[in-house]
Formats: structure tokens, C-alpha cells, sequence
């Protein structure tokens, strides 16, 4: 009995690596405003994207390319993007039990601080 559970438990834990990325929700994860519950707009968000784009990087990442400038840089440019979105008065909220957070780790942590 104490194998079967022992199995279980292990199945459990790894089916989060299972779930493709592709499959992970918009809604598990998401910029709320703290005193409404609105959802943050697109003109906010990319607002403060194109913000910590050039905070960090002086342009806009080339969508074309790869930019391996931008790339490298993600950890400092998802804080002040995370910082700028939360400066504007919302938060990053995650669903409970969510897969958003374990395969898309850097993100999270990046967001981690603006969630209270």
C-alpha cells in the first residue's frame, strides 16, 4: 500500500511538467488592479513593456530575430515591466494549483514581489 501511494504521489508531482506550454491559460496568471479587480489593459501593459524595454536595452525587441539582447536581460526587464505595472496600481495574481508557475518559472519569479 505504501508503494501505490508513494506512485501516486510521484505521478502527481510530475504531471505538472507534462502540460505544454501552449495549454497553460491567460487567465491562470494575470495583472489585476488592486482596488478594482479590473483586469490591466493591453495600452498599460504594453505601455510599461516598451518602458522596460528601454530601461534596460535602449529599444524595442525586434520581433523578427532572434534578439539575443533581449533574451538575456528578461530577469531585469520583467522586474521593471512587474514594476511598472504594479506602480499603476495592480498586482500579479496566480491561480492556486496552476501550472503557469512551474513551467514558466522566470516569469513568476520575476513577479513574485508585486503579487501583495
Amino acid at each position: 500500500m505504501k508503494y501505490i501511494i508513494y506512485f501516486f504521489v510521484c505521478l502527481f508531482i510530475s504531471s505538472c511538467s507534462l502540460v505544454p506550454l501552449y495549454s497553460i491559460s491567460d487567465s491562470d496568471a494575470k495583472w489585476v488592479h488592486r482596488a478594482t479587480g479590473e483586469e490591466v489593459s493591453q495600452k498599460i501593459l504594453g505601455e510599461c513593456a516598451d518602458y522596460a524595454s528601454f530601461s534596460v536595452i535602449k529599444r524595442k525587441p525586434n520581433p523578427n530575430i532572434v534578439d539575443k539582447e533581449y533574451l538575456n536581460n528578461l530577469d531585469r526587464i520583467y522586474d521593471i515591466e512587474g514594476k511598472c505595472l504594479y506602480e499603476n496600481g495592480f498586482i500579479f495574481k496566480v491561480k492556486m494549483f496552476s501550472a503557469y508557475c512551474y513551467r514558466l518559472e522566470d516569469v513568476c519569479n520575476a513577479y513574485d514581489k508585486y503579487r501583495k
